[in-house]
């Protein structure tokens, strides 16, 4: 599953993640634009420990907002400030997203935070919900998210967000998915388990050829099965038939003895 187009549902499935959530107004309708093809999520800190929802909803003299679509308090209230496409992104390059155009694929949170101070356990919490919540919307593992720093690093300089391992938050979003099996793997692994249910699938439902010569039959291994039962007590029934013969016979003789 993928999804096109701007992700009209984030408050529904954030809230529906047990976050605190707060709709900006009007925020079903801003944004530059309408998002192509969601790939992911990329995560942010503000730079600034109290930085406003509203920042992050009407931006900069020089930046117009929206600058994400998601701001993350520091005691984990989640605020939807857009739906459309955010100026969060810039340059930079990663596998799988166009090289210097991920505002148009990427949601990104900003997370109230100056980068040096830590993370609370609330904010931290609500940062690993916010992100599960969304990759299960969007039907990926938690291999979708990254860091800004990843993103932009080695082109921006951006080393958002700050005193965060990003291996062991994306670790932190997985464990959140694994009630939800497939999501709890990355995309290769989901393929790969996809393709051995389809092989799986094929040989439980292909018609095969019977092997007996001159036969035209053909049927499922489980039709053989029932089949290979019903052929047993077919033959079971004929030899108790044959065997009641016998023994009818066999009287008849003793009696004209």
């Amino acid at each position: 599953m993928s999804w096109t187009g701007d992700p009209v549902w984030l408050a529904d499935v954030l809230r529906a993640e047990g976050l605190r959530v707060v709709e900006f107004s009007g925020w079903r309708e801003r944004g530059h634009g309408d998002f192509g093809e969601i790939w992911g999520i990329i995560a942010h800190h503000t730079g600034g420990s109290n930085t406003p929802a509203s920042e992050i909803a009407y931006g900069f003299p020089h930046l117009a907002g929206p600058l994400s679509q998601i701001h993350l308090a520091k005691d984990g209230t989640v605020t939807v400030v857009a739906v459309g496409v955010a100026w969060h992104a810039g340059q930079g390059r990663w596998p799988g997203l166009p090289e210097d155009n991920a505002n148009f694929h990427t949601i990104g949170i900003e997370a109230a935070n100056n980068g040096t101070e830590g993370w609370s356990r609330e904010q931290y919490d609500a940062y690993v919900g916010c992100c599960a919540a969304i990759l299960r919307q969007l039907g990926h593992g938690a291999d979708r998210v990254i860091g800004h720093k990843e993103w932009a690093g080695p082109k921006q300089g951006k080393w958002d967000p700050g005193a965060m391992d990003m291996d062991g938050f994306r670790a932190d979003v997985a464990e959140r998915l694994k009630g939800d099996v497939l999501m709890a793997l990355s995309d290769l692994e989901q393929r790969e388990l996809l393709d051995k249910l389809r092989r799986v699938h094929h040989e439980l439902t292909y018609g095969f050829q019977s092997r007996v010569a001159d036969s035209a039959y053909r049927d499922t291994l489980a039709g053989y099965v029932l089949n290979s039962d019903a052929s047993d007590y077919r033959t079971e029934q004929r030899l108790k038939a044959l065997e009641l013969k016998l023994d009818r016979l066999l009287s008849a003789r003793e009696g004209t003895q």
